[in-house]
């Protein structure tokens, strides 16, 4: 399963879309593709009114597979994530947290474009990361 990040679905879904990221999802085009309700959410508050969100996220969610929830399980998984990324001297916002949590918690790939974030290698002992090469 790939699990897309946030900065992707916005590289994927825009008017122009970035080369790389439709590279890479077009090599991953027969796997699973699932967001987070937190992906969800993030890419909908772009949006100022109600009705362009109801449709943006129509259109998400016929572009992909799968949206996770945010659960009891992910939760946990996100605190013991945040625990051991602290050991190690790395730390990540809550949102990406929470992402990356659902992520790993389902076994999951997370596909990023976010390399100063996610390209640790702590983050990377923890989860499966892409880091895409986009603009």
């Amino acid at each position: 399963m790939i699990f897309l990040d946030n900065n992707v679905v916005r590289k994927y879904a825009g008017r122009d879309p970035d080369e790389a990221v439709v590279e890479y999802l077009s090599t991953h085009y027969d796997d699973t593709w699932a967001i987070s309700a937190v992906v969800l959410y993030e890419f909908l508050s772009y949006y100022d009114s109600q009705s362009r969100q109801q449709q943006r996220r129509q259109q998400l969610t016929d572009a992909v597979d799968d949206v996770l929830a945010l659960d009891e399980a992910s939760a946990a998984e996100a605190a013991s994530m945040e625990s051991s990324l602290s050991a190690a001297g790395v730390s990540l916002d809550a949102m990406d947290l929470l992402i990356a949590a659902t992520a790993r918690h389902h076994g999951a790939t997370l596909a990023t474009t976010d390399r100063n974030d996610f390209d640790k290698q702590p983050i990377h002992e923890l989860l499966d990361v892409d880091i895409i090469e986009a603009d």
